[in-house]
């Protein structure tokens, strides 16, 4: 029998076997709890019977490890009650050994739930229930950095996810089961310091605005430049197909081919690129109205302050002939309903370019993680070690200032006055250094998911 293969302090080996696939350790715990778990530490329990455990530990040398545990089932003389001892070395609630349990949270973090089961001889269903108390675990541990700049925008994994990003410093702060508003004020409750935040990037979704409104409504709120640009492309876009239907099928076509082109920045064509596009608009001058309605739009964005670019839009919304108005209509409604934070781009020039990239990148870690839920996809972005970018904080404190030896006795005159409480104690201020977690790093994620496994 090989000595101390076990290494575990509370049990002794008693028997040895193995198998191709598996060790067998025939063991007997040093010391038992007798405590009876109803009647508690008063109770007069004896040995009722013996019990055989079969309990799994650490895989060894490659192979499953199973200890046969000899364990009395005790007996309350009081409540007339009969239980297993507990044996400190094993998992209350599972038939392994509690260092099992730990190094099935930390392996379900990096390999799939099928093969750690595999190698340990367990159930696939209960490495994923380990995997949720554990991640449950982290959850409460895991202390995230206040943003100055917020992040947020959402992603389609199976339902719209929400995603939260630090955009200051280019970090994924946290992933959201949904992006209802009841779900993103707990969010946003949940940051420390809230009072950091200092802006916030969004696009047009309400709740998102509500939810600011309700939980920081000191920041400023600034929607994505790009929702609201694109939506002059959109607009001429609907004036092509719109023609779709007065001219023929072939020129129709040609159009189609030519979208591109017309949806480009007119500073941006070449000559040759140019020459088609005015050929396009000089043939259907509905379409050139479209375009220079879109061109003018997207100048407004050239304004130096919000008073100007308002200014701008006025004179552009007032430029829109009444048979373009329905093209046009979805840019005339966002402005009117999102004005405040649609000029508060121009004091606070702030994009969520950042958190769209971000999302392409977790929306491939989801591809290539075949099989991935929610929730370990999340896990594996946020609590692994390698990804989290760490970062320094100068925080100050308030210290209860220490009496000096020479001040003593103006503290026994002070009581000696009649006086019966003392002065409110003085405080020092110092400035402690302390490590954050500013979320996970953007670069350090891309170079891990090619090496995840595909099944989990």
């Amino acid at each position: 029998m090989p000595v101390n293969i076990l290494n575990l302090p509370g049990l002794d080996v008693v028997d040895f076997r193995e198998t191709d696939t598996e060790y067998h350790v025939r063991a007997t715990p040093k010391a038992i709890s007798r405590l009876c778990p109803s009647c508690g530490p008063a109770s007069r329990v004896v040995v009722h019977q013996q019990k055989t455990l079969f309990v799994r530990d650490l895989p060894s040398h490659g192979r499953a490890v199973a200890i046969h545990l000899d364990v009395p089932r005790l007996k309350c003389h009081d409540c007339v009650r009969t239980f297993t001892a507990v044996v400190p070395e094993v998992d209350a609630d599972r038939q392994m050994t509690e260092r099992l349990v730990k190094w099935i949270g930390r392996q379900s973090l990096e390999y799939p739930f099928t093969e750690i089961a595999k190698q340990v001889g367990i159930d696939e269903k209960t490495v994923r229930a380990i995997f949720g108390e554990y991640v449950a675990e982290l959850e409460k541990q895991y202390q995230r950095d206040t943003p100055v700049i917020l992040g947020l925008d959402e992603i389609y994994l199976s339902r719209p996810r929400g995603v939260i990003t630090n955009i200051g410093d280019r970090c994924l702060v946290d992933m959201l089961e949904n992006r209802y508003k009841k779900t993103i004020v707990e969010f946003l409750k949940s940051l420390p310091n809230p009072e950091r935040i200092q802006a916030a990037s969004t696009d047009m979704y309400r709740p998102y605005r509500e939810a600011i409104q309700e939980v920081l409504p000191h920041v400023v709120h600034v929607v994505d430049k790009y929702h609201i640009i694109r939506m002059g492309n959109e607009a001429l876009e609907a004036v092509r197909r719109r023609m779709k239907d007065t001219i023929s099928g072939k020129l129709n076509l040609a159009l189609k081919r030519e979208r591109k082109l017309l949806t480009m920045r007119q500073h941006e064509l070449s000559d040759e690129q140019w020459l088609a596009v005015s050929g396009w608009l000089n043939n259907f001058p509905q379409l050139k109205v479209a375009y220079e309605l879109k061109e003018r739009y997207f100048r407004i964005w050239d304004c130096e302050s919000p008073d100007e670019a308002a200014a701008e839009y006025l004179r552009w919304q007032e430029a829109i002939p009444p048979e373009l108005a329905k093209p046009f209509r979805a840019i005339t409604t966002a402005w009117r309903t999102w004005r405040k934070q649609i000029l508060a781009y121009f004091e606070h020039p702030i994009t969520n370019a950042f958190t769209e990239s971000f999302n392409a990148k977790i929306r491939k870690a989801y591809q290539e993680g075949n099989g991935y839920s929610f929730e370990v996809l999340r896990a594996k972005v946020l609590f692994t070690d390698v990804m989290q970018r760490k970062a320094r904080r100068v925080e100050q404190v308030k210290v209860k200032r220490r009496p000096r030896f020479d001040e003593l006795e103006g503290a026994r005159m002070y009581f000696n006055l009649g006086r019966m409480t003392p002065e409110e104690p003085q405080y020092d201020v110092r400035n402690v250094v302390k490590e954050v977690t500013l979320g996970t790093d953007l670069s350090t994620l891309l170079a891990e998911i090619d090496h995840w496994p595909t099944r989990c």
